[in-house]
């Protein structure tokens, strides 16, 4: 018995080998070949997307190439299903139904629309978006901070769209933490080793919504992976990053939440960011995990795969 390869066995026949050997062998052979596109199928009926392209804040135009080069890089490699920005009642459904499972990946663009969460913070427990994450699946966000929504006659939300999501009171979706942590300047990050890594494309820019790091001590959430960093303030800030619920499983990512137009351009793409951490790691690694009772094992697997 010979390994000629990486993905699958090949048996050669030894001298001594009988026909009966011989055909056991090629047995063995077609039944693994056989068992291959059926493997692959569950692996991609696994990795369910969807995708809200309601982008915001940045200019239509950006917005557009964005979304667009996201779609085209991740859609032939996982199940994705994309939503308009006027198809919020569909978005909706699609999320209640990838609720049970704990491994499905929704991805919002700057906009949460009212149907997942509603405005103003009128259900802080208990929404739809809050039970698809804390049944173990997966959020990324990019553009405007986390969960923001502007449907109504003015923009609703702000930090308590986050903290009612994810039970974190303390969390804070400004430039710095604090009550009044709107600040003009940007707050430039680096990449780090994992974001030279996991997405290439990644260089220092300048961004509106990072994480603050301290919002989440003594909390089930934990830093998963920090693509780019700021260290320069007594609170380490993340983005792009991801946070991982250590009771539930389920996972929050930001992707350059960068206020465009209050801030300079980034000059970096999220459509490229996104999709080349979504391809290196989130698929691969993270998702190849089946969801398991004894989460604390399951994330000592993905930090073990890193």
């Amino acid at each position: 018995m010979k390994e000629t390869g990486d993905d699958f066995v090949c048996f050669q026949q030894q001298p001594s080998q009988t026909r009966g050997d011989q055909m056991y062998y090629k047995v063995t052979t077609i039944v693994l070949w056989l068992f291959l596109p059926l493997t692959i199928v569950s692996m991609m009926e696994a990795q369910d997307f969807a995708l809200h392209t309601d982008a915001h804040p940045w200019p239509k135009a950006d917005a557009d190439k964005e979304v667009t080069k996201l779609i085209n890089a991740i859609k032939g490699q996982v199940n994705l299903e994309v939503f308009k920005p006027n198809q919020i009642k569909g978005l909706a459904t699609w999320v209640k139904d990838h609720t049970k499972g704990g491994n499905s990946t929704l991805i919002l663009t700057g906009i949460t629309p009212s149907t997942i969460y509603p405005i103003g913070n009128a259900k802080p427990d208990g929404s739809i978006l809050e039970d698809f994450l804390d049944a173990g699946n997966t959020i990324f966000n990019t553009g405007e901070y986390t969960f923001y929504t502007s449907e109504g006659p003015q923009e609703t939300n702000e930090t308590k769209g986050l903290q009612n999501i994810i039970d974190v009171p303390l969390a804070h979706v400004w430039h710095v933490r604090g009550a009044d942590g709107w600040k003009e300047a940007p707050v430039e990050v680096t990449p780090t080793k994992e974001g030279k890594k996991y997405a290439p494309s990644l260089k220092k820019y300048g961004t509106s919504y990072p994480f603050h790091v301290k919002d989440y001590d003594g909390t089930a959430w934990k830093l998963e992976m920090a693509l780019a960093e700021n260290t320069k303030e007594a609170s380490r800030r993340v983005e792009p990053g991801v946070i991982f619920n250590q009771e539930t499983g389920g996972r929050l990512g930001i992707f350059v939440q960068a206020y465009v137009g209050d801030i300079p351009h980034p000059g970096v793409s999220f459509g490229d960011i996104m999709s080349e951490f979504i391809l290196n790691y989130h698929v691969p690694v993270t998702l190849a995990i089946e969801p398991a009772d004894n989460l604390a094992v399951t994330w000592g697997e993905v930090k073990s795969s890193r």
